[in-house]
């Protein structure tokens, strides 16, 4: 992770977004990506403490040895951390995530799932993120970090991949940006706008990303999703912008239970569903 990405972390577990996640499953074993220097400014801005001996192998970055980001993980409070990858190293469970993974020790058990660069790595792609689907518990979150211009996996990803992935899962979108590259370390995160997007001048950047947080609201059966539902009848949906923010909290209401006169089981269903999510009455 670079500094762009431990910055929006610090500031989630700052602003009590993240206040419940006590474990962490990774898609792939990650290592931190900064300088020594701008991760003590980070950890002063985010009150947190910094442990210098533990990161005095950032102050040869970005030579020397990297170290798995289960050490910043901890240093915001989290012990319990987990990844899996097919190299094994780092006590990582070396699986190969083309393939399902069905061991129940670890499924609907993590707070946090992150796929911060991983998946695109893997062919059978919807696979890993049904596995990272299925890692995550009620209430938990997953993570995902990608490329959109210039990566270096199988994929690059699209905003309709995101919104896809949530409208078929009922996922609450927590969190969405465009991560900006102006060189090999240097990250700046923006609003996830196609159209801010396409003012971008790519002469001027060495890549771009794109970075979504799911809440997952329902223990369901995972959904894949078509991107414009060919031959499938076509469920419209609405988006709800139940929180004033930027870059808004938003959920996909299906469209069908919204008319001008809610009869009583439409506004029980209403009621429910605003219920499970955890945004009744707010």
């Amino acid at each position: 992770m670079k500094i762009g990405l431990l910055t929006l972390a610090v500031e989630l577990f700052n602003n009590k977004t993240f206040s419940h996640v006590n474990n962490i499953m990774d898609m792939g074993n990650k290592s931190i990506r900064a300088s020594y220097d701008d991760l003590i400014y980070l950890f002063e801005q985010g009150n947190i403490n910094f442990n210098k001996k533990k990161f005095s192998f950032l102050k040869k970055f970005p030579k020397g040895d990297r170290k798995s980001i289960k050490v910043f993980w901890e240093a915001l409070g989290v012990n319990n951390y987990h990844c899996i990858d097919l190299n094994g190293k780092d006590n990582s469970i070396k699986f190969d995530l083309n393939n399902p993974y069905n061991d129940k020790k670890h499924l609907n058990k993590y707070d946090l799932v992150t796929d911060i660069g991983n998946n695109e790595h893997v062919f059978n792609v919807g696979e890993a993120y049904k596995t990272m689907y299925n890692l995550c518990n009620v209430n938990g979150y997953m993570w995902i970090f990608q490329s959109v211009y210039n990566g270096n996996g199988f994929f690059n990803y699209d905003i309709s991949f995101f919104e896809g992935f949530a409208l078929a899962n009922e996922l609450g979108i927590v969190y969405s940006a465009y991560i900006v590259n102006t060189s090999d370390y240097d990250q700046y995160l923006i609003p996830a706008d196609k159209e801010l997007f396409n003012v971008i001048n790519l002469n001027k950047v060495t890549s771009i990303d794109i970075t979504y947080i799911f809440k997952k609201n329902f223990n369901k059966k995972f959904r894949y999703y078509n991107q414009y539902q060919y031959g499938k009848k076509i469920t419209k949906y609405n988006i709800s912008f139940l929180h004033n923010k930027f870059p808004p909290e938003r959920y996909y209401i299906p469209t069908d239970i919204i008319k001008k006169n809610h009869d009583s089981k439409q506004k029980k269903y209403i009621k429910e569903w605003l219920r499970r999510v955890g945004k009744e009455n707010k």
